[in-house]
């Protein structure tokens, strides 16, 4: 049987090792690793709840079995966060057990406080009338994405968008109704672009997308859906369109500049050719 002693010594190392990190996945692997060494085991994993209860695989060691030895809860008060399981032999002893479940609750403090730091980095990445990535994300999904598409010839299309007549149009309703018709179109955007794509509010009343994987006549296609939508259904209100510039790698630039600066030349000829348009060339 291990001594106590022998448990607050293998405690204390697993959980300082959770001080100080604030990624889940980190935390999930770091709390797995002491687990296990408290358990004497060799096989194990953690399970966490993501968004609307689905389970999700946050850290594997060894083979675990069908069957766990072990299950610790892992929870926020009385809300689940999921689980930590150990495989095969584990030592059963009193003190080895006492500190497992401890060791459990500490883990669950920790995943809590990384959850809430990964939500306020999430937060400072959007924009917050709209809730679209803001004008630094947009940047740094491009620039990385501009860099992927050059080294593995992968497409890559830049769409930007600017709300036609805006200027007037808030001056005549107030500022209330252009921040509605702001996230109205915002929400357009975000709906006719797909998960991979990042959807920005560029900056005023102009938005933009990259669209890693889509050929420029993807890019178009998005972008032509998009206009069609705000015209057809007049959710940002009379007289309230959208224009649009088209920009796709290699053919029109392959840094992150340089298709920024051909999307835009173009959404500025679809604006000065009487707007609610898409241009894509030229």
């Amino acid at each position: 049987m291990a001594r106590p002693a022998a448990a607050e010594l293998l405690y204390g190392d697993a959980l300082g090792e959770l001080i100080g990190a604030l990624d889940r996945a980190v935390l999930s692997e770091r709390l797995l690793r002491g687990a296990l060494r408290l358990a004497g085991a060799r096989s194990g994993e953690v399970e966490l709840l993501a968004e609307r209860g689905h389970a999700q695989l946050a850290a594997r060691s060894g083979r675990p079995g069908s069957e766990p030895a072990l299950v610790l809860a892992l929870r926020d008060g009385k809300t689940p966060l999921g689980e930590l399981r150990i495989f095969g032999q584990v030592t059963r002893s009193a003190p080895r057990l006492r500190q497992l479940r401890r060791l459990a609750r500490a883990g669950s403090i920790a995943l809590v406080s990384a959850a809430a730091h990964e939500a306020a980095l999430r937060r400072a990445d959007l924009d917050p009338l709209t809730g679209l990535a803001n004008h630094g994300r947009f940047w740094a999904a491009l620039d990385r994405e501009a860099a992927r598409a050059a080294r593995y010839d992968r497409a890559l299309s830049v769409v930007m968008l600017d709300l036609d007549g805006f200027k007037r149009w808030n001056d005549q309703r107030g500022h209330l109704a252009g921040d509605a018709a702001l996230v109205r179109a915002a929400r357009a955007i975000a709906e006719r672009s797909r998960s991979s794509d990042i959807a920005a509010r560029y900056g005023g009343d102009e938005f933009a997308l990259v669209l890693p994987e889509a050929t420029h006549l993807g890019g178009c296609v998005v972008a032509e859906k998009i206009r069609a939508a705000l015209e057809a259904d007049g959710a940002l209100g009379e007289g309230l369109t959208i224009s649009a510039g088209v920009a796709s790698a290699p053919a029109d630039g392959r840094s992150a500049a340089e298709l920024i600066r051909v999307a835009d030349a173009r959404l500025y000829s679809a604006k000065a050719g009487g707007g609610n348009r898409v241009v894509a060339e030229g």
